[in-house]
């Protein structure tokens, strides 16, 4: 192996995150990887170029719409942006390309974004807490299939 690959070897290895799903194992192997590559090879950490900018993970419009079926929310969507109404007073909006969602509350004064975040999960656990709670023999029944 030579140094521009031990170089590019790390700057991989310092992709590897939590937020990227990597778990807290694949995590510590690959900064010890790192640190035995720069040792090896005589690296400072100056030296590793930056990666190129990562965009994360896209998930399809699939994996929003059965995430909000567990609350009986509609999705609806056009291109890379989606919304459903949560309520009659709040707003989950979508943009598919980021994994980002934020929620639009209805005010005095009119709509506010009160929430920002990143994610299935993190919206699934708003839902939980925020989401009006409904619940019919038809969802029952749709959910013990």
């Amino acid at each position: 192996m030579r140094v521009e690959d031990a170089l590019r070897k790390i700057a991989l290895l310092r992709r590897v995150s939590a937020d990227k799903g990597a778990l807290a194992a694949e995590r510590e192997t690959a900064h010890r990887l790192q640190k035995v590559l720069m040792e090896r090879y005589a690296i400072k950490a100056q030296e590793v170029p930056e990666g190129p900018p990562t965009t994360p993970f896209r998930l399809h419009w699939d994996y929003w719409q059965e995430l909000l079926d567990e609350f009986d929310l509609k999705l609806r969507h056009f291109g890379g942006r989606g919304s459903a109404e949560v309520g009659s007073n709040m707003i989950a909006y979508i943009r598919l390309a980021t994994n980002q969602w934020w929620i639009d509350e209805k005010t005095p004064s009119g709509w506010q974004t009160t929430v920002r975040d990143n994610g299935l999960d993190s919206l699934r656990a708003y839902l939980k807490e925020h989401a009006p709670r409904t619940y019919s023999f038809s969802t029952a029944d749709r959910r013990n299939r």
